[in-house]
């Protein structure tokens, strides 16, 4: 049983692998995916070594910043996490004091504070 893909991708093959995979041969050499998206049928596989593509140049970056940044990556997503749990650790807290009311949620803010930074309309911190 292989990896789960990194990404949700529409178009994507998770659910079909178990139906598609008496289709693919067993195979030695280099795996090559020019439509790689989410890449579940590339993580399924964990092909040795493989050539990966897409027409989306931001998913491709995306790719690309795993290989070249992963420690610094992990570092980033775990302080994410991190500070996510506090929130929602805080939003809780807040509920259950007030059940009936709209509370503060900083997750939210986290959120669109990421997508915009995602979207280059904020700065990320990184120096080019």
């Amino acid at each position: 049983m292989g990896l789960k893909p990194m990404i949700k991708y529409r178009g994507g093959k998770s659910k079909e692998i178990p139906a598609i995979m008496w289709q693919i041969p067993r195979f030695r050499g280099r795996y090559f995916e020019p439509f790689f998206g989410g890449g579940a049928l590339f993580f399924h596989l964990e092909p040795r070594e493989a050539v990966i593509n897409d027409i989306n140049p931001q998913l491709m970056q995306f790719y690309l910043g795993v290989r070249d940044n992963y420690y610094s990556l992990r570092r980033e997503l775990d302080e994410i996490e991190h500070l996510y749990a506090l929130n929602r650790e805080e939003f809780d807290r807040l509920k259950a004091m007030h059940p009936n009311e709209r509370v503060e949620d900083k997750n939210e803010e986290l959120y669109y504070h990421l997508r915009a930074q995602y979207n280059e309309i904020e700065p990320n911190g990184e120096e080019n």
